[in-house]
């Protein structure tokens, strides 16, 4: 009985070390952007203070940053639609037309994902300049969806081996063609799935900071770049930074908050099940 209340123990513990682990820098973060300077940068943190919006005011007047908004909210959704699109199709290729090819494309694939991002910034820059898409939102949006890609192709194609077989073969015996059983059958299955890849594409691209940078210029910061514009060389904005990041980070929270459960189902239920 000591063994299992000690075992119970240790595992709350853990998880409030984790859940304070992972609430505090929030909770700080959120905490300063509503703080004046001076109550940034005292030498024993305050609790009370008085509450000012003057940080946010500045940083959507002064650091464009509605603009940012403006193209993460474009970006994200666009390379998530595209990402989702051609993995959807490509998932369903690999499960549903068998070859002696399947495995070996689908492991390329995953090879892709298991590749460091970095090592693809020097090819992806270079084909983005030559097409005269550099600066633009462009180059952002085809970086984004090419780093999603495979891991949408897993995910689905997990989601795809799921469907019992005896639908589709009824579906084609009723005179159904692939893409009609594709669309009839399997995507209605799977939408969870789906919604699960969509929002993971789009939380991914929302918070990409490497790829951003390097692909935009000004008039195309999106969110994270944004953000570090406020980091100078010798001193950082903390008011505005931390009010920046509030906002970045309040869109994709309200998205999970309304979609975890096909989050939590689109994540499972493609394992293997024993």
């Amino acid at each position: 009985m000591l063994t299992r209340w000690t075992g119970v123990g240790f595992k709350i513990i853990v998880l409030l070390f984790f859940t304070l682990w992972t609430i505090v820098p929030i909770a700080l973060v959120v905490t300063n952007s509503f703080k004046k300077e001076m109550d940034i940068f005292t030498t024993t943190p305050t609790l009370w203070f008085t509450p000012t919006l003057t940080n946010y005011f500045n940083a959507f007047s002064k650091g464009d940053f509605s603009l940012y908004f403006i193209n993460s909210t474009y970006v994200a959704v666009i390379s998530s639609l595209i990402a989702v699109g051609f993995g959807t199709f490509a998932a369903y290729g690999l499960t549903s037309f068998r070859s002696k090819w399947s495995n070996t494309i689908a492991n390329g694939f995953l090879l892709g994902k298991l590749v460091p991002a970095i090592s693809m910034l020097l090819p992806l820059f270079t084909l983005i300049r030559l097409t005269g898409f550099l600066g633009t939102l462009v180059g952002p949006i085809v970086a984004h969806a090419a780093l999603n890609l495979p891991f949408i192709i897993w995910l689905l194609m997990g989601f795809m081996r799921d469907v019992p077989k005896e639908l589709n073969d009824a579906a084609t015996i009723d005179g159904c063609t692939k893409m009609q059983v594709f669309w009839k059958v399997v995507v209605p299955i799977i939408l969870p799935g789906i919604a699960a890849a969509s929002i993971l594409a789009m939380q991914y691209s929302w918070n990409e900071l490497l790829f951003s940078m390097q692909l935009t210029d000004m008039d195309t910061y999106t969110l994270p770049v944004g953000i570090s514009t406020f980091v100078g060389a010798i001193s950082v904005d903390w008011g505005k930074s931390s009010a920046a990041a509030t906002v970045t980070m309040v869109p994709m929270i309200i998205v999970g908050f309304f979609v975890q459960k096909y989050i939590a189902q689109g994540t499972t239920s493609g394992a293997v099940k024993g």
